[in-house]
């Protein structure tokens, strides 16, 4: 009888139901208009999966995140998951805190997701992490802006020549000072976030082809930098000075009328502004259009096997269709499955919301950043450049053959 009992015990306490769960942490810092929908999806992954147990940390803002995790990855604390800027997978696999995962990819899964994604979250052949919360750079516009100067906001400038073309008209003195209050566009104080579509269309890239070097002195570059300058000095329509806040703060209150931003703020954007939202696609130079994919991806830090095993499990659960669908109707992100784009729900949803459909069309002329893992140094090097270059007048050859030698050292 005692031997039956132990049996028993040994077979209840060895099955699932009496297995204890693994515990993961997961991070994240999109922001507060995304923390409520992540930490919902979370709980319900917890409600329905007994096997493991993820405690969720909102980490603020992507700076904030960003500062702690950095600091996380000195100490070797890193939480099992954190939904990261794809942006900063190079530094994390350069110095091994990542490891590919292409091993645990099922074929469906990877067919399913859009390949300019995968590309992002790929470098030299092997993929580190799953995207999850990707946007791409459009152009937002004031329709009422649009509407009381005599434009149809149903047709938004299309081309560069459109856009120089409407933003004279939209670019204004609205307070009789005999200087312009309300400007017709903004893009250049991100850095690359915001030209980087200008160059590619210009058939510039950043590094040398050997991926080693910066070029900034291509002809390319030169005359996607004299585009800028000419927006601001030539055309006007462009303001000289205001910071990249105050620019969305102008956006906020009417006098910016178009801007390029992410994707991501579309829903909130429509929730939050005093004013109609038009989103367009980024206009054309040439006859070519770009446009800049960025966001976050699921990665996996987990050292030992089985938190590896959990932290994989809810990496993939939580790019289920019906999960992403709900992250884009709420937030804007774009659905990384082509079964979620093609599905009656999300056709049905972009009919009556056509601001959302305008980032799922631009997947196909989408690129992402440079893949560095100097790259948030380098961009801040070129914000500085535009800057000498915007706001002090400086002579944009000599600005850029100075910033090209001063990154170059830095990649030494």
């Amino acid at each position: 009888m005692r031997k039956f009992y132990f049996a028993l015990v040994f077979i209840l306490i060895s099955s699932p139901l009496f297995a204890r769960s693994e515990r993961i942490s997961f991070w994240h810092g999109q922001g507060f208009h995304a923390k409520r929908i992540i930490d919902e999806l979370v709980e319900e992954y917890n409600r329905t999966h007994s096997n493991v147990h993820v405690d969720a940390v909102f980490q603020g803002l992507y700076q904030d995140m960003e500062v702690k995790m950095l600091a996380a990855a000195v100490t070797r604390q890193l939480p099992e998951v954190a939904l990261e800027q794809i942006e900063y997978i190079d530094l994390y696999a350069d110095e091994g805190l990542i490891q590919p995962i292409d091993t645990v990819i099922k074929e469906e899964t990877r067919k399913d997701v859009y390949g300019v994604m995968w590309e992002a979250v790929t470098r030299k052949g092997r993929t580190y992490a799953v995207p999850f919360c990707m946007s791409t750079t459009v152009l937002f516009y004031n329709r009422d802006v649009f509407e009381q100067l005599g434009l149809d906001p149903d047709k938004p400038p299309e081309t560069w020549e459109q856009m120089i073309a409407s933003g004279r008209r939209l670019t204004g003195d609205k307070d009789g000072d005999g200087s312009p209050d309300r400007f017709a566009i903004s893009m250049w104080q991100n850095g690359l976030y915001g030209w980087a579509p200008i160059l590619w269309a210009n058939g510039g890239t950043l590094f040398s082809e050997d991926g080693t070097r910066i070029d900034l002195t291509s002809s390319e570059m030169k005359t996607t930098i004299g585009m800028l300058k000419d927006l601001v000095y030539e055309q006007g329509i462009m303001p000289k000075s205001w910071t990249d806040w105050e620019s969305g703060q102008a956006f906020l209150s009417g006098d910016l009328v178009m801007g390029f931003f992410s994707s991501a703020g579309i829903a909130y954007s429509e929730q939050n502004l005093p004013w109609s939202l038009g989103v367009a696609p980024m206009p054309s130079i040439q006859g070519r259009k770009f446009t800049v994919l960025t966001g976050s991806a699921l990665v996996n830090f987990a050292k030992n096997k089985k938190k590896r095993k959990a932290a994989n499990d809810f990496i993939f659960w939580l790019i289920d269709k019906p999960n992403i669908i709900r992250l884009h109707k709420e937030i804007g992100y774009i659905p990384v499955r082509k079964s979620a784009v093609d599905s009656l729900d999300l056709r049905s949803f972009h009919r009556a919301n056509p601001n959302f459909s305008v980032p799922v069309k631009e997947l196909a002329f989408a690129k992402s950043l440079p893949h560095h893992k100097e790259y948030f140094k380098i961009n801040k090097l070129l914000i500085d450049m535009l800057q000498r270059v915007i706001l002090q007048g400086s002579s944009p050859d000599e600005t850029l053959a100075a910033t090209e030698r001063e990154i170059n050292l830095l990649l030494e």
